[in-house]
């Protein structure tokens, strides 16, 4: 089993991303798949969140290096700790983000709580603190413009601007409020997918896919084993595409046994193609890879 990365695809992802908002696209590159940052970096300009790439958001203070320009926080102690470090001010962070519950509860501090994190923050630095809301990405609880605008009259004066994601934030076809400084994305720049969108029109490209090869051909159950199990992937949520007539049917550690209508068509060694689900990119990450 092999991971196929088109990087063309995703730039094209990036590139019709931008053509949705009417604000910046910042890019997320969780650490599972930052290695695809440096066969696109000299692609593209955009503000870059992750945990180990020069210049971007860290996503986590905790884990946050001299090399990022701004961090996300949560409480005062992770400020503390990073900015009094020998009693110096911070070494490259210049950027806080602060993430702001916005009606889902998974994530987040309320606006009492950020106000008074910015103004903690105040007493030990200058630096540019912003909002940060990432409701939507993961369930249909998203905030709504009047939310949004809520959530600003609560802290526009104690933040700079709001950055928003995810890709759920491409499907809607209202301007964003000037108050947004990005929409960030990932599942979208990976896979041209946005949750709770079904205009067609504005799915992209698919940037990342699996070639798994048959081992293995039962004729007498119309079964296909390929080499590709739920240690590499959750094959389950996957999608088979080319091959029409495989369902998948169980996966063991190191293979998945597929159903086949037209098993006779299919000889050893053939490659089957699955694009995996965003989750199982955590999986892939030490998987055998190749850039186009």
């Amino acid at each position: 089993m092999k991971v196929i990365v088109y990087t063309k695809n995703i730039i094209e992802n990036i590139e019709k991303a931008q053509s949705f908002v009417n604000v910046p696209i910042s890019l997320m590159f969780k650490d599972f798949y930052e290695d695809i940052y440096e066969h696109i970096s000299d692609k593209i300009r955009n503000k870059i969140f992750g945990l180990h790439l020069k210049d971007s958001i860290c996503y986590s203070i905790g884990k946050a290096v001299k090399g990022n320009s701004g961090a996300v926080v949560t409480s005062f102690a992770d400020v503390w700790k990073y900015l009094t470090i020998n009693g110096n001010a911070c070494q490259g962070i210049h950027n806080f983000y602060i993430p702001i519950n916005a009606c889902d509860n998974r994530e987040g501090l309320s606006i009492y709580e950020a106000s008074k994190l910015v103004n903690e923050i105040r007493i030990l630095s200058s630096s540019h603190i912003y909002g940060l809301i990432t409701s939507g990405c993961l369930n249909e609880n998203h905030p709504s413009e009047k939310e949004l605008f809520r959530i600003w009259n609560g802290l526009r004066n104690d933040i700079e601007s709001i950055s928003l994601g995810g890709s759920f934030w491409l499907g809607q076809n209202s301007k964003l409020p000037s108050f947004i400084s990005d929409v960030r994305i990932g599942e979208y720049m990976l896979f041209g997918t946005i949750p709770y969108c079904v205009d067609k029109e504005k799915q992209g490209l698919n940037g990342i896919e699996l070639q798994a090869k048959v081992i293995g051909i039962y004729p007498e159950r119309n079964q296909l084993i390929i080499d590709c199990g739920y240690s590499m992937a959750d094959m389950y949520k996957c999608r088979i595409y080319y091959h029409t007539d495989l369902k998948y049917e169980y996966s063991s550690s190191e293979y998945s046994i597929m159903q086949c209508e037209h098993v006779s068509d299919y000889r050893i060694g053939d490659v089957i193609y699955i694009v995996p689900d965003y989750k199982s990119l955590v999986k892939l990450k030490y998987a055998e890879h190749e850039y186009r």
